[in-house]
Protein backbone atom coordinates (compact mmCIF):
# COMPACT_ATOMS: atom_id res chain seq x y z
CA UNK A 1 0.00 0.00 0.00
CA UNK A 2 1.03 3.57 -0.60
CA UNK A 3 1.65 6.09 2.18
CA UNK A 4 -1.43 8.30 1.86
CA UNK A 5 0.35 11.33 3.27
CA UNK A 6 3.07 11.07 0.62
CA UNK A 7 0.41 10.58 -2.04
CA UNK A 8 -1.45 13.68 -0.82
CA UNK A 9 1.77 15.72 -1.05
CA UNK A 10 2.30 14.47 -4.60
CA UNK A 11 -1.19 15.53 -5.67
CA UNK A 12 -0.81 18.96 -4.08
CA UNK A 13 2.61 19.56 -5.68
CA UNK A 14 1.58 19.00 -9.29
CA UNK A 15 0.20 15.49 -9.34
CA UNK A 16 -3.38 16.72 -9.68
CA UNK A 17 -2.45 18.24 -13.04
CA UNK A 18 -1.17 14.85 -14.23
CA UNK A 19 -4.43 13.22 -13.08
CA UNK A 20 -6.43 15.88 -14.96
CA UNK A 21 -4.36 15.36 -18.11
CA UNK A 22 -5.14 11.64 -18.09
CA UNK A 23 -8.82 12.28 -17.37
CA UNK A 24 -9.21 14.94 -20.06
CA UNK A 25 -7.60 12.83 -22.78
CA UNK A 26 -8.93 9.42 -21.83
CA UNK A 27 -12.45 10.37 -20.72
CA UNK A 28 -13.43 13.47 -22.71
CA UNK A 29 -11.36 14.57 -25.71
CA UNK A 30 -8.27 12.76 -27.00
CA UNK A 31 -5.81 15.44 -28.12
CA UNK A 32 -2.62 15.57 -30.11
CA UNK A 33 -0.80 16.88 -27.05
CA UNK A 34 -1.34 13.54 -25.34
CA UNK A 35 1.54 12.06 -27.36
CA UNK A 36 3.91 14.69 -25.94
CA UNK A 37 2.47 14.18 -22.47
CA UNK A 38 3.11 10.41 -22.54
CA UNK A 39 6.56 10.92 -24.06
CA UNK A 40 7.50 13.28 -21.25
CA UNK A 41 6.48 10.73 -18.64
CA UNK A 42 8.30 7.95 -20.48
CA UNK A 43 11.60 9.84 -20.44
CA UNK A 44 11.69 9.54 -16.65
CA UNK A 45 12.03 5.75 -16.66
CA UNK A 46 12.99 4.73 -20.21
CA UNK A 47 16.56 4.82 -21.53
CA UNK A 48 15.79 3.96 -25.16
CA UNK A 49 14.90 6.89 -27.42
CA UNK A 50 13.57 4.40 -29.96
CA UNK A 51 10.96 3.15 -27.48
CA UNK A 52 9.85 6.69 -26.61
CA UNK A 53 9.65 7.75 -30.26
CA UNK A 54 7.77 4.57 -31.21
CA UNK A 55 5.09 5.17 -28.57
CA UNK A 56 4.89 8.83 -29.59
CA UNK A 57 4.14 7.72 -33.17
CA UNK A 58 1.49 5.29 -31.95
CA UNK A 59 -0.29 8.06 -30.04
CA UNK A 60 -0.19 10.26 -33.14
CA UNK A 61 -1.71 7.41 -35.19
CA UNK A 62 -4.49 7.10 -32.65
CA UNK A 63 -5.10 10.83 -32.69
CA UNK A 64 -5.22 10.92 -36.51
CA UNK A 65 -7.83 8.16 -36.42
CA UNK A 66 -10.12 9.90 -33.97
CA UNK A 67 -9.31 13.56 -34.74
CA UNK A 68 -10.19 14.81 -31.27
CA UNK A 69 -13.44 12.92 -31.27
CA UNK A 70 -15.53 13.46 -28.14
CA UNK A 71 -15.74 10.13 -26.30
CA UNK A 72 -18.39 11.11 -23.75
CA UNK A 73 -21.14 9.39 -25.70
CA UNK A 74 -19.04 6.82 -27.51
CA UNK A 75 -18.07 4.34 -24.83
CA UNK A 76 -18.18 0.61 -25.30
CA UNK A 77 -21.37 -1.04 -24.21
CA UNK A 78 -21.11 -2.14 -20.57
CA UNK A 79 -18.74 -5.10 -20.34
CA UNK A 80 -19.59 -7.86 -17.89
CA UNK A 81 -16.70 -8.64 -15.54
CA UNK A 82 -16.72 -12.27 -16.63
CA UNK A 83 -16.84 -11.37 -20.32
CA UNK A 84 -13.70 -9.19 -20.48
CA UNK A 85 -11.60 -11.95 -22.06
CA UNK A 86 -14.13 -12.58 -24.85
CA UNK A 87 -14.43 -8.86 -25.47
CA UNK A 88 -10.67 -8.41 -25.66
CA UNK A 89 -10.35 -11.41 -27.98
CA UNK A 90 -13.00 -10.00 -30.34
CA UNK A 91 -11.32 -6.59 -30.24
CA UNK A 92 -7.98 -8.02 -31.31
CA UNK A 93 -9.45 -10.26 -34.00
CA UNK A 94 -11.08 -7.15 -35.47
CA UNK A 95 -7.64 -6.06 -36.66
CA UNK A 96 -6.98 -9.26 -38.58
CA UNK A 97 -8.54 -10.30 -41.87
CA UNK A 98 -7.75 -13.97 -41.29
CA UNK A 99 -10.17 -15.51 -38.78
CA UNK A 100 -7.88 -18.54 -38.45
CA UNK A 101 -4.82 -16.50 -37.54
CA UNK A 102 -2.24 -18.28 -35.42
CA UNK A 103 -2.08 -17.07 -31.81
CA UNK A 104 1.62 -16.20 -32.15
CA UNK A 105 0.75 -13.81 -35.00
CA UNK A 106 -2.06 -12.20 -33.03
CA UNK A 107 0.25 -11.78 -30.06
CA UNK A 108 2.93 -10.26 -32.29
CA UNK A 109 0.43 -7.72 -33.66
CA UNK A 110 -0.63 -6.82 -30.13
CA UNK A 111 2.85 -6.17 -28.78
CA UNK A 112 3.89 -4.22 -31.90
CA UNK A 113 1.15 -1.69 -31.14
CA UNK A 114 0.77 -2.25 -27.42
CA UNK A 115 0.59 1.45 -26.48
CA UNK A 116 -1.98 2.17 -29.20
CA UNK A 117 -4.24 -0.81 -28.50
CA UNK A 118 -4.17 -0.40 -24.72
CA UNK A 119 -4.84 3.34 -24.98
CA UNK A 120 -7.80 2.87 -27.31
CA UNK A 121 -9.29 0.25 -25.00
CA UNK A 122 -8.85 2.65 -22.09
CA UNK A 123 -10.49 5.50 -24.04
CA UNK A 124 -13.69 3.50 -24.15
CA UNK A 125 -13.52 1.70 -20.80
CA UNK A 126 -11.07 3.39 -18.36
CA UNK A 127 -12.49 1.50 -15.37
CA UNK A 128 -11.62 -1.83 -16.97
CA UNK A 129 -8.49 -1.31 -19.04
CA UNK A 130 -5.15 0.43 -18.43
CA UNK A 131 -2.98 2.23 -21.00
CA UNK A 132 0.27 0.27 -21.04
CA UNK A 133 3.40 2.43 -21.25
CA UNK A 134 5.91 -0.10 -19.94
CA UNK A 135 6.76 -1.64 -23.33
CA UNK A 136 10.17 -3.33 -23.01
CA UNK A 137 10.21 -2.08 -19.41
CA UNK A 138 8.21 -4.69 -17.54
CA UNK A 139 11.15 -4.69 -15.13
CA UNK A 140 10.13 -1.18 -14.03
CA UNK A 141 6.55 -2.30 -13.42
CA UNK A 142 7.88 -5.25 -11.39
CA UNK A 143 9.98 -2.92 -9.22
CA UNK A 144 6.94 -0.70 -8.67
CA UNK A 145 4.84 -3.73 -7.73
CA UNK A 146 7.48 -4.95 -5.27
CA UNK A 147 7.79 -1.49 -3.75
CA UNK A 148 4.07 -0.90 -3.25
CA UNK A 149 2.92 -4.48 -2.57
CA UNK A 150 0.93 -4.82 -5.80
CA UNK A 151 0.12 -8.46 -6.54
CA UNK A 152 0.83 -9.04 -10.22
CA UNK A 153 -0.60 -12.08 -12.04
CA UNK A 154 1.63 -15.10 -12.47
CA UNK A 155 3.68 -14.87 -15.65
CA UNK A 156 2.84 -17.29 -18.48
CA UNK A 157 5.69 -19.29 -19.97
CA UNK A 158 7.43 -18.11 -23.13
CA UNK A 159 5.70 -20.50 -25.53
CA UNK A 160 2.22 -19.70 -24.19
CA UNK A 161 1.40 -16.91 -26.65
CA UNK A 162 -2.29 -17.01 -25.79
CA UNK A 163 -1.47 -16.64 -22.11
CA UNK A 164 0.91 -13.78 -22.87
CA UNK A 165 -1.76 -12.03 -24.96
CA UNK A 166 -4.42 -12.31 -22.27
CA UNK A 167 -1.91 -11.43 -19.57
CA UNK A 168 -2.70 -7.83 -20.45
CA UNK A 169 -6.29 -8.35 -19.27
CA UNK A 170 -5.12 -10.07 -16.08
CA UNK A 171 -2.73 -7.18 -15.46
CA UNK A 172 -5.49 -4.60 -15.91
CA UNK A 173 -7.65 -6.41 -13.37
CA UNK A 174 -4.81 -6.56 -10.85
CA UNK A 175 -3.99 -2.85 -11.23
CA UNK A 176 -7.63 -1.80 -10.91
CA UNK A 177 -7.85 -3.93 -7.76
CA UNK A 178 -4.93 -1.91 -6.36
CA UNK A 179 -6.81 1.25 -7.39
CA UNK A 180 -9.93 0.18 -5.49
CA UNK A 181 -7.90 -0.69 -2.39
CA UNK A 182 -6.61 2.90 -2.35
CA UNK A 183 -9.95 4.51 -3.13
CA UNK A 184 -8.67 6.13 -6.33
CA UNK A 185 -10.18 7.00 -9.66
CA UNK A 186 -8.76 5.27 -12.73
CA UNK A 187 -6.96 8.47 -13.67
CA UNK A 188 -5.27 8.64 -10.29
CA UNK A 189 -4.09 5.07 -10.94
CA UNK A 190 -2.59 6.13 -14.28
CA UNK A 191 -0.83 9.10 -12.65
CA UNK A 192 0.53 6.76 -9.99
CA UNK A 193 1.84 4.25 -12.55
CA UNK A 194 3.51 6.64 -14.96
CA UNK A 195 4.50 9.66 -12.87
CA UNK A 196 4.53 9.14 -9.11
CA UNK A 197 5.84 5.56 -8.88
CA UNK A 198 8.67 5.80 -11.46
CA UNK A 199 9.97 8.93 -9.73
CA UNK A 200 9.62 7.28 -6.31
CA UNK A 201 11.75 4.26 -7.26
CA UNK A 202 14.41 6.40 -8.95
CA UNK A 203 13.45 6.32 -12.63
CA UNK A 204 16.03 4.72 -14.89
CA UNK A 205 18.47 4.34 -11.99
CA UNK A 206 16.11 1.75 -10.50
CA UNK A 207 17.33 -0.80 -13.04
CA UNK A 208 20.26 0.65 -15.00
CA UNK A 209 23.47 0.01 -13.06
CA UNK A 210 26.13 2.63 -13.71
CA UNK A 211 28.77 1.24 -11.33
CA UNK A 212 29.11 -2.20 -12.92
CA UNK A 213 30.69 -5.12 -11.08
CA UNK A 214 33.42 -7.16 -12.74
CA UNK A 215 32.05 -9.54 -15.39
CA UNK A 216 31.48 -13.15 -14.44
CA UNK A 217 30.75 -14.42 -17.95
CA UNK A 218 30.39 -13.63 -21.65
CA UNK A 219 27.48 -14.30 -24.01
CA UNK A 220 26.77 -14.10 -27.73
CA UNK A 221 23.89 -12.02 -29.05
CA UNK A 222 22.88 -11.53 -32.67
CA UNK A 223 21.63 -8.58 -34.68
CA UNK A 224 21.75 -6.84 -38.03
CA UNK A 225 23.11 -3.47 -39.10
CA UNK A 226 19.63 -2.06 -39.66
CA UNK A 227 18.31 -3.13 -36.24
CA UNK A 228 16.62 -0.07 -34.64
CA UNK A 229 18.08 -0.97 -31.26
CA UNK A 230 21.67 -1.16 -32.50
CA UNK A 231 23.96 1.85 -32.14
CA UNK A 232 27.65 2.68 -32.41
CA UNK A 233 27.37 5.43 -29.80
CA UNK A 234 29.47 4.95 -26.68
CA UNK A 235 26.47 6.17 -24.66
CA UNK A 236 24.08 3.65 -26.19
CA UNK A 237 21.86 1.66 -23.81
CA UNK A 238 19.34 -0.77 -25.25
CA UNK A 239 17.44 -3.95 -24.48
CA UNK A 240 18.46 -7.23 -26.09
CA UNK A 241 17.46 -10.85 -25.96
CA UNK A 242 19.95 -12.75 -23.82
CA UNK A 243 20.39 -15.69 -21.47
CA UNK A 244 18.46 -15.61 -18.19
CA UNK A 245 21.80 -16.37 -16.55
CA UNK A 246 23.20 -12.99 -17.64
CA UNK A 247 24.35 -10.85 -14.73
CA UNK A 248 25.05 -7.16 -14.43
CA UNK A 249 28.54 -6.45 -15.75
CA UNK A 250 28.77 -9.51 -18.02
CA UNK A 251 30.37 -9.16 -21.44
CA UNK A 252 28.01 -9.29 -24.43
CA UNK A 253 29.47 -10.19 -27.83
CA UNK A 254 27.50 -8.78 -30.77
CA UNK A 255 27.46 -10.95 -33.92
CA UNK A 256 25.97 -9.23 -36.97
CA UNK A 257 24.03 -11.90 -38.83
CA UNK A 258 23.53 -9.62 -41.80
CA UNK A 259 24.91 -8.34 -43.98
CA UNK A 260 28.42 -9.22 -42.80
CA UNK A 261 28.19 -12.46 -40.72
CA UNK A 262 30.84 -11.30 -38.27
CA UNK A 263 31.48 -10.38 -34.66
CA UNK A 264 31.37 -6.59 -34.66
CA UNK A 265 31.44 -5.25 -31.09
CA UNK A 266 31.44 -6.06 -27.39
CA UNK A 267 28.94 -4.63 -24.89
CA UNK A 268 28.27 -4.86 -21.13
CA UNK A 269 25.07 -5.99 -19.45
CA UNK A 270 23.98 -3.00 -17.35
CA UNK A 271 20.83 -4.39 -15.74
CA UNK A 272 19.75 -7.54 -14.03
CA UNK A 273 18.24 -10.01 -16.45
CA UNK A 274 14.43 -10.02 -16.44
CA UNK A 275 11.37 -11.58 -18.04
CA UNK A 276 9.01 -9.36 -20.00
CA UNK A 277 5.83 -11.12 -21.19
CA UNK A 278 5.30 -8.42 -23.84
CA UNK A 279 8.84 -8.65 -25.22
CA UNK A 280 8.63 -11.14 -28.08
CA UNK A 281 11.85 -12.87 -27.03
CA UNK A 282 10.61 -12.98 -23.40
CA UNK A 283 13.99 -12.80 -21.63
CA UNK A 284 16.19 -9.78 -21.90
CA UNK A 285 18.76 -7.50 -20.37
CA UNK A 286 19.84 -3.94 -21.03
CA UNK A 287 23.26 -3.57 -22.60
CA UNK A 288 25.60 -0.60 -22.82
CA UNK A 289 29.14 0.68 -23.53
CA UNK A 290 29.73 -0.84 -26.97
CA UNK A 291 33.37 -1.26 -27.99
CA UNK A 292 33.94 -1.67 -31.73
CA UNK A 293 36.42 -4.26 -32.93
CA UNK A 294 37.97 -5.41 -36.16
CA UNK A 295 35.24 -7.63 -37.54
CA UNK A 296 35.84 -11.33 -37.09
CA UNK A 297 33.98 -13.07 -39.91
CA UNK A 298 32.42 -16.50 -39.81
CA UNK A 299 35.06 -17.93 -42.16
CA UNK A 300 37.86 -16.90 -39.81
CA UNK A 301 35.88 -18.19 -36.83
CA UNK A 302 35.42 -21.58 -38.47
CA UNK A 303 39.12 -21.88 -39.36
CA UNK A 304 40.41 -20.80 -35.93
CA UNK A 305 41.51 -23.71 -33.72
CA UNK A 306 39.84 -22.33 -30.58
CA UNK A 307 36.74 -20.53 -31.88
CA UNK A 308 36.12 -23.08 -34.63
CA UNK A 309 35.63 -25.87 -32.09
CA UNK A 310 32.69 -24.09 -30.43
CA UNK A 311 29.35 -25.90 -31.07
CA UNK A 312 27.58 -22.63 -31.94
CA UNK A 313 30.15 -21.89 -34.67
CA UNK A 314 29.74 -25.39 -36.06
CA UNK A 315 25.97 -24.66 -36.22
CA UNK A 316 26.71 -21.56 -38.30
CA UNK A 317 25.69 -19.28 -35.40
CA UNK A 318 22.06 -20.42 -35.50
CA UNK A 319 20.24 -19.71 -32.21
CA UNK A 320 23.18 -17.76 -30.83
CA UNK A 321 21.37 -15.32 -28.50
CA UNK A 322 22.45 -16.12 -24.95
CA UNK A 323 25.04 -18.77 -25.84
CA UNK A 324 27.85 -18.54 -23.30
CA UNK A 325 31.52 -18.32 -24.24
CA UNK A 326 34.22 -19.83 -22.06
CA UNK A 327 36.68 -17.24 -20.76
CA UNK A 328 39.45 -18.65 -22.98
CA UNK A 329 37.19 -18.47 -26.04
CA UNK A 330 36.01 -14.95 -25.26
CA UNK A 331 39.52 -13.61 -24.60
CA UNK A 332 40.85 -15.26 -27.75
CA UNK A 333 38.03 -13.78 -29.83
CA UNK A 334 38.97 -10.32 -28.59
CA UNK A 335 42.56 -10.96 -29.61
CA UNK A 336 41.43 -11.92 -33.10
CA UNK A 337 39.45 -8.70 -33.35
CA UNK A 338 42.19 -6.56 -31.79
CA UNK A 339 39.60 -5.33 -29.28
CA UNK A 340 40.50 -3.55 -26.04
CA UNK A 341 37.29 -4.51 -24.21
CA UNK A 342 37.60 -5.98 -20.71
CA UNK A 343 38.93 -9.54 -20.57
CA UNK A 344 37.63 -12.30 -18.30
CA UNK A 345 39.83 -13.50 -15.49
CA UNK A 346 40.20 -17.22 -15.13
CA UNK A 347 42.75 -19.82 -14.09
CA UNK A 348 44.06 -22.94 -15.77
CA UNK A 349 42.37 -26.10 -14.58
CA UNK A 350 44.54 -29.06 -13.68
CA UNK A 351 41.84 -31.53 -12.69
CA UNK A 352 38.11 -32.15 -13.00
CA UNK A 353 37.59 -30.86 -9.45
CA UNK A 354 38.94 -27.39 -10.14
CA UNK A 355 36.93 -24.51 -11.58
CA UNK A 356 38.36 -21.75 -13.69
CA UNK A 357 35.71 -19.06 -13.09
CA UNK A 358 33.51 -17.74 -10.31
CA UNK A 359 30.41 -18.66 -12.29
CA UNK A 360 31.51 -22.29 -12.39
CA UNK A 361 31.79 -22.21 -8.60
CA UNK A 362 28.27 -20.78 -8.38
CA UNK A 363 26.81 -23.45 -10.68
CA UNK A 364 28.80 -26.46 -9.52
CA UNK A 365 29.42 -25.78 -5.84
CA UNK A 366 27.04 -23.21 -4.36
CA UNK A 367 23.76 -24.11 -6.05
CA UNK A 368 24.08 -27.86 -5.32
CA UNK A 369 25.12 -27.00 -1.76
CA UNK A 370 22.06 -24.77 -1.25
CA UNK A 371 19.87 -27.61 -2.49
CA UNK A 372 21.44 -29.98 0.04
CA UNK A 373 20.61 -27.65 2.93
CA UNK A 374 16.98 -27.23 1.93
CA UNK A 375 16.73 -24.38 -0.58
CA UNK A 376 15.19 -24.46 -4.03
CA UNK A 377 15.60 -21.75 -6.66
CA UNK A 378 12.57 -19.81 -5.39
CA UNK A 379 14.18 -19.40 -1.96
CA UNK A 380 17.09 -17.23 -3.03
CA UNK A 381 17.93 -14.40 -5.41
CA UNK A 382 21.14 -13.97 -7.34
CA UNK A 383 22.34 -10.41 -7.78
CA UNK A 384 19.73 -8.57 -5.73
CA UNK A 385 20.02 -4.88 -6.65
CA UNK A 386 20.55 -2.80 -3.49
CA UNK A 387 20.59 0.97 -3.96
CA UNK A 388 22.90 3.03 -1.78
CA UNK A 389 22.36 6.74 -1.25
CA UNK A 390 20.40 8.86 -3.70
CA UNK A 391 20.07 6.33 -6.54
CA UNK A 392 23.73 6.78 -7.48
CA UNK A 393 25.39 3.61 -6.22
CA UNK A 394 24.43 -0.01 -5.78
CA UNK A 395 25.61 -3.18 -4.10
CA UNK A 396 24.90 -6.50 -5.78
CA UNK A 397 25.40 -9.59 -3.58
CA UNK A 398 25.87 -12.94 -5.30
CA UNK A 399 23.24 -14.94 -3.34
CA UNK A 400 20.55 -13.64 -0.98
CA UNK A 401 18.72 -16.35 0.98
CA UNK A 402 15.05 -15.88 1.87
CA UNK A 403 14.85 -12.22 0.82
CA UNK A 404 11.92 -10.06 1.91
CA UNK A 405 10.99 -6.94 -0.03
CA UNK A 406 8.43 -4.61 1.55
CA UNK A 407 8.34 -1.20 -0.02
CA UNK A 408 11.82 0.27 0.23
CA UNK A 409 12.75 -2.13 3.02
CA UNK A 410 14.78 -5.17 2.02
CA UNK A 411 15.94 -7.87 4.37
CA UNK A 412 17.23 -11.43 4.21
CA UNK A 413 18.10 -14.42 6.33
CA UNK A 414 21.62 -14.85 4.95
CA UNK A 415 23.95 -13.56 2.23
CA UNK A 416 26.54 -15.64 0.34
CA UNK A 417 29.48 -14.24 -1.60
CA UNK A 418 31.01 -16.48 -4.29
CA UNK A 419 34.73 -16.54 -5.03
CA UNK A 420 36.54 -18.70 -7.54
CA UNK A 421 39.39 -19.52 -5.20
CA UNK A 422 40.55 -18.42 -1.76
CA UNK A 423 43.92 -19.76 -0.63
CA UNK A 424 45.39 -16.67 1.06
CA UNK A 425 44.26 -14.95 4.26
CA UNK A 426 44.22 -11.53 2.57
CA UNK A 427 41.75 -12.81 -0.04
CA UNK A 428 39.47 -14.15 2.68
CA UNK A 429 39.68 -10.85 4.56
CA UNK A 430 38.64 -8.94 1.44
CA UNK A 431 35.75 -11.31 0.69
CA UNK A 432 34.63 -11.21 4.32
CA UNK A 433 34.56 -7.40 4.26
CA UNK A 434 32.54 -7.46 1.06
CA UNK A 435 29.87 -9.89 2.28
CA UNK A 436 29.70 -8.10 5.64
CA UNK A 437 28.61 -4.88 3.90
CA UNK A 438 25.83 -6.76 2.11
CA UNK A 439 24.70 -8.53 5.27
CA UNK A 440 24.58 -5.33 7.33
CA UNK A 441 22.54 -3.57 4.67
CA UNK A 442 20.01 -6.42 4.59
CA UNK A 443 20.02 -7.05 8.33
CA UNK A 444 20.97 -10.66 7.63
CA UNK A 445 21.48 -13.07 10.49
CA UNK A 446 24.34 -14.79 8.69
CA UNK A 447 26.96 -14.03 6.05
CA UNK A 448 28.98 -16.64 4.19
CA UNK A 449 31.87 -16.80 1.76
CA UNK A 450 32.09 -19.83 -0.52
CA UNK A 451 34.97 -20.74 -2.82
CA UNK A 452 35.78 -23.99 -4.57
CA UNK A 453 38.04 -24.87 -1.64
CA UNK A 454 35.98 -23.95 1.43
CA UNK A 455 32.92 -22.36 3.04
CA UNK A 456 33.08 -19.81 5.87
CA UNK A 457 30.05 -18.63 7.87
CA UNK A 458 29.84 -15.52 10.06
CA UNK A 459 27.10 -14.31 12.40
CA UNK A 460 25.51 -10.92 13.09
CA UNK A 461 25.94 -11.59 16.83
CA UNK A 462 29.56 -10.36 16.69
CA UNK A 463 29.12 -8.13 13.63
CA UNK A 464 30.27 -10.94 11.32
CA UNK A 465 33.76 -10.96 12.84
CA UNK A 466 34.68 -14.50 13.91
CA UNK A 467 34.14 -17.70 11.99
CA UNK A 468 31.01 -19.40 13.28
CA UNK A 469 31.61 -22.32 10.95
CA UNK A 470 34.17 -23.27 8.32
CA UNK A 471 34.78 -26.43 6.39
CA UNK A 472 36.51 -27.61 3.25
CA UNK A 473 34.03 -28.31 0.44
CA UNK A 474 35.39 -31.86 0.09
CA UNK A 475 34.67 -32.49 3.78
CA UNK A 476 31.02 -31.33 3.71
CA UNK A 477 29.58 -34.77 4.39
CA UNK A 478 27.45 -36.17 7.22
CA UNK A 479 28.24 -34.27 10.42
CA UNK A 480 29.76 -31.19 8.80
CA UNK A 481 26.91 -30.85 6.31
CA UNK A 482 24.42 -31.35 9.14
CA UNK A 483 26.08 -28.57 11.14
CA UNK A 484 26.01 -26.18 8.16
CA UNK A 485 22.35 -27.00 7.57
CA UNK A 486 21.59 -26.40 11.25
CA UNK A 487 23.07 -22.89 11.01
CA UNK A 488 22.00 -21.51 7.63
CA UNK A 489 19.71 -24.23 6.27
CA UNK A 490 16.16 -23.30 5.27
Amino acid sequence: MINQYVWKLYLESGGNEVVKAFEHNLAHRFTKKYSEFVGGLRQKYTVSKWIIDNEFDQMIQLYEFYKEKNFTNNKFSPIDEEDIYNFFNSYMLGFEENENIEMVELFSTFIDYLALFSTELTLHAPDIFVPYYFSLNYNVLKIIADTFDITLPELPVKADYEGRLFYYVDLCRALHEFKRDNGWSSFELFAFLYDFAPAYIGGTSSYIISDLPDPSGAYFIGGSKDDPFLSDSEDAITIWQCSPETKAGDMIVMYLCSPVSAVDSVWRSCSLGFIDPFFYYYRGTYICSPVKMKQVGIKLMRSDKIIGSMPIVKKNMQGLNGVELKPSEYNHLLELGKCDAMRLEYSSVNSDKEYSTEKEVEDNVIKPLLKKIGYDQTDYVQQLYLEIGNHNHALIPDFVLLPEIKGNNRSAFAVLEAKRSITKSKDLTAAKSQVRSYAKLLGAKYAAVVSQEKVWVFSSVDDYSDELFSCAIMELTKDNLYELKRIIGK
